[in-house]
């Protein structure tokens, strides 16, 4: 076991209007980890000033964007800030998250000790209904390009360590060098599915992904996007489900995928009008066109204008 003052981490947070929770997200890795804890704090042009607070802790690196990155981009650029103050590791944090005292030394200690893992997760849990769980890692279904929770409440975790295909990227700790390694996130997803990407990405460089069950943070489920039923979220979500399949999958699995991803596509095509959210079917299409056309870069911003500055 390293003694853990010889280690830093670096923790990945990116705000966009979400003030409150951030804080509550900072103070709670500054309870358990205040002295071997540094975080790279990027606000996405949110409008309102940070609390003065945040500008006054020297563990605080703080990053104004002049427009809104996205939450990939942001991740890469609190990297490029915490390594310049050597750390060890890297934990990428959604800043809608309460982090328990000792999670921080959990994930080090586990990567410390396992040179094969290059991703280790906490297990988390709805802040609302924290014996429920949000996720804590799972098998991946290459045909849905979906993650099939392996544990939905707290009583059914496991004592220890368990490899997984994948965790959530709401909270996940790597290496800083492996981070780096594995081509860090992709700024032009702006988000979602960007740990699906990563998750793969570590897997190909021979690295496992691990839940580390004792670990624990609380979700408080973001809405800064508007919510999953939001236009924003239903074009980023089903254009990154096709451009990070397509990435990763070979044959015949990427054959099944397009059948399947066609398929939820004229389905939602009829439900989200009986649903009430006839707006959503065009946010949708446009999402599986820019997919197709492997076009990441592409951000029609006429679109999303409420998550602009």
């Amino acid at each position: 076991m390293i003694d853990s003052e010889k280690r830093r981490t670096g923790v990945l947070l990116v705000n966009y209007r979400q003030w409150t929770l951030t804080e509550k997200c900072i103070r709670s890795l500054l309870a358990g980890n205040p002295e071997d804890c540094v975080i790279g704090l990027v606000d996405n042009c949110s409008g309102d000033p940070p609390p003065e607070w945040i500008l006054e802790d020297p563990r605080i690196l703080f990053h104004l964007n002049d427009s809104n990155e996205g939450l990939t981009a942001g991740n890469n650029k609190a990297y490029e800030m915490v390594v310049s103050r050597g750390v060890d590791y890297v934990f990428i944090l959604n800043n809608d998250t309460e982090v328990s005292p000792d999670a921080v030394s959990l994930l080090t200690d586990f990567l410390e000790n396992n040179p094969e893992a290059g991703a280790a997760s906490p297990a988390v849990m709805y802040a609302s209904h924290p014996d429920v769980v949000w996720s804590a890692g799972g098998r991946y279904s290459r045909i849905m390009m979906k993650l099939k929770q392996a544990y939905p409440t707290v009583s059914e975790l496991p004592e220890e360590p368990v490899e997984m295909d994948q965790v959530s990227g709401c909270a996940m700790m790597m290496r800083a060098s492996d981070y780096l390694r594995c081509g860090m996130q992709d700024p032009d997803l702006f988000v979602y599915y960007e740990d699906t990407d990563l998750c793969f990405r570590i897997r190909e460089h021979g690295l496992g992904v691990f839940l580390v069950p004792k670990a624990r943070v609380l979700h408080h489920v973001s809405i800064s996007v508007g919510g999953v039923y939001s236009p924003f979220a239903v074009y980023f979500t089903h254009r990154n489900r096709y451009i990070v399949a397509a990435r990763h999958l070979g044959f015949p699995s990427s054959a099944l995928f397009k059948i399947y991803y066609a398929a939820v596509t004229l389905w939602k095509t009829a439900a989200y009008p009986l649903r009430g959210k006839t707006e959503l079917v065009g946010s949708m299409w446009l999402g599986f066109l820019h997919g197709i056309l492997k076009s990441p870069g592409r951000r029609p911003a006429r679109l999303f204008k409420e998550n602009q500055c």
